[in-house]
């Protein structure tokens, strides 16, 4: 894995406006069994969250990327891609468990309680909520003892790390990439602007002979 150094600084966007980052449309490979999603695979919008759950800005993105999830519906897809910075202790931990409640089929539940904020990400707890979430109590304490998806993790952060993304939350939207103060009322601009985009070109490609 090939890790940007980040000098031991949290990197958040807190002071940063909401933007688009100028050059060429990301293509994200989202191929394979290692991505959580929600939505309809064959949506006409595929939103990519590079996130981290020990990120306060994450945190209060998460009732925003609800409400969208609720307007939208299986219009839109929603993919889960970790980026737990290097300074936040307890982030890749966290990640890797979470990895494990999706091995249970409880990804969203447990990754749901980590993004409240009412979750401490210590070991101990993380073990905790997969009790609580009723979550397999052995094969869960092995999957994470055993760090079994740190690798599906580190690959994430390469990703993201190949994109240049230095902090998070990072959107891409239609291979548009995000990032700074994310509002509802931002975003459901640029899922609009995406959606005509899309729409054109499809109106396009239609009309080629």
């Amino acid at each position: 894995m090939i890790r940007a150094t980040l000098f031991g600084l949290t990197l958040m966007m807190a002071s940063a406006s909401f933007a688009l980052s100028a050059g060429q449309k990301l293509d994200l490979d989202l191929s394979g069994d290692n991505h959580p999603a929600t939505g309809a695979p064959n949506a006409a919008i595929t939103m990519i969250e590079f996130s981290d759950f020990e990120c306060p800005n994450c945190r209060r993105l998460e009732p925003t990327l609800i409400e969208l999830r609720k307007s939208y519906g299986d219009r839109i897809r929603f993919v889960w891609m970790d980026f737990p910075l290097p300074s936040h202790r307890h982030a890749l931990t966290a990640a890797v468990a979470a990895r494990c409640a999706r091995e249970q089929n409880q990804f969203w539940p447990y990754h749901d309680a980590l993004m409240s904020g009412r979750e401490s990400l210590g070991e101990g707890n993380l073990t905790d909520l997969a009790d609580r979430l009723g979550l397999d109590p052995g094969n869960f304490r092995l999957c994470l003892a055993q760090r079994k998806y740190q690798g599906v993790v580190e690959s994430d952060i390469d990703a993201g790390d190949a994109i240049g993304l230095s902090g998070t939350p990072s959107l891409v939207i239609n291979g548009s990439l995000y990032n700074g103060n994310f509002s509802a009322a931002d975003l459901k601009a640029a899922i609009d602007t995406a959606s005509v985009s899309k729409a054109t070109q499809g109106d396009v490609n239609g009309h080629q002979h």
